[in-house]
């Protein structure tokens, strides 16, 4: 019996228990489809030597030690993480293309009696699927914006939505960047296709009949962009706005940056990247504040001269927009969850 194929738009309603990517660790490092793992028939470094040989000396002595590569990993395989799969497991394996690679393995594991399949395209075909549909298509999801300025407790809420069972997309924690100068996250951020990919996932998974809820950013966080459908969507979807006092913004943000907080030299020169939007007193005196560990009248300082007129001149969300302005304060947790409530019953109602 031939191997069985699958397109990637038919994979939802197949049930695999393993999705298998066998390119090579930085092919899939880079990017792959979400909830697959890595068993790679060849290494970066034999890719590359095979690669070699094939353009320069001769395909037929390529083909010969690419199969010797590739018969050792799949080897390696079978004693590794598919030593314990019984007789009725089913997997779904793709490559770059659907060609060679993923046969090899495919081949392999359809012999022994496993319920095989191979992605129609291989990873081409997936990431063909996240352009269209975050590039050129339209989204038509019930999407709605927690707008506010910062320090209001916007990504606090996303979680307390989530923990309530509301969708939500969460791109701050999809990019691992906070979204500001100071939001750079440990590990970095992922490639833009890998980012493409998370929101096309929990998109593709969502129920479209309910609110989906998405917090307020610029087009950009940090290096990534949010691919135009979204963003074009983002900014003529209905937001929630939160609004919280100065002071008690200052004292939320103040206990948000731990990493900043205990490393004083990374804050210094965080707080230097803002000189060509501010006179050098103003950032000697935050420097100054730095040094007395002073953060919560640093936070304050930062919210009125920095973050409030920036948040004022480049906000995307048209006032006719706005369901409903919401006071909170960010520090009690009490009065987080009572809010999350409030605007989940709201963007129901709506509906």
């Amino acid at each position: 019996m031939e191997l069985k194929t699958c397109k990637f738009e038919s994979i939802s309603k197949v049930n695999f228990d393993t999705i298998i990517d066998v390119r090579s660790p930085t092919e899939y490092n880079e990017d792959h489809i979400p909830n697959s793992i890595n068993l790679p028939v060849l290494s970066d470094f034999e890719r590359e030597v095979v690669g070699k040989m094939y353009t320069q000396q001769s395909q037929f002595e390529a083909k010969k030690i690419g199969a010797k590569y590739i018969s050792e990993n799949i080897s390696k395989h079978l004693d590794g993480l598919l030593s314990n799969k019984n007789n009725n497991w089913k997997a779904l394996i793709y490559c770059w293309r659907g060609g060679q690679r993923s046969k090899s393995l495919g081949i392999v594991l359809h012999e022994i009696g496993w319920d095989i399949n191979i992605l129609e395209g291989g990873y081409k075909s997936y990431r063909k699927n996240v352009v269209k549909n975050l590039y050129e298509d339209e989204l038509f999801q019930n999407i709605f914006i927690i707008s506010g300025y910062t320090g209001t407790g916007k990504t606090l809420m996303l979680d307390q939505l989530s923990k309530l069972g509301a969708q939500v997309i969460d791109l701050e924690k999809l990019a691992n960047h906070k979204g500001s100068i100071f939001g750079s996250q440990p590990n970095g951020q992922p490639s833009q296709k890998k980012f493409e990919g998370r929101i096309h996932h929990l998109l593709k998974n969502f129920n479209n009949q309910l609110p989906i809820f998405i917090e307020s950013e610029s087009s950009k966080i940090g290096y990534l962009k949010i691919p135009p459908a979204l963003w074009k969507k983002m900014k003529h979807s209905p937001h929630f706005e939160l609004t919280s006092e100065n002071d008690l913004r200052a004292k939320f943000l103040s206990t948000q940056y731990p990493e900043l907080y205990n490393d004083t030299n990374k804050l210094l020169n965080k707080i230097d990247l803002l000189k060509e939007f501010h006179r050098s007193e103003i950032i000697n005196s935050w420097r100054n504040l730095i040094e007395k560990r002073d953060f919560f009248t640093l936070a304050k300082g930062l919210i009125e001269i920095h973050y409030d007129p920036k948040y004022k001149n480049s906000t995307n969300y048209r006032e006719t927009s706005k369901i409903q302005e919401i006071h909170l304060d960010p520090n009690i947790k009490k009065n987080v969850a009572e809010i999350a409530n409030l605007i989940l019953e709201n963007a129901n109602k709506i509906l």
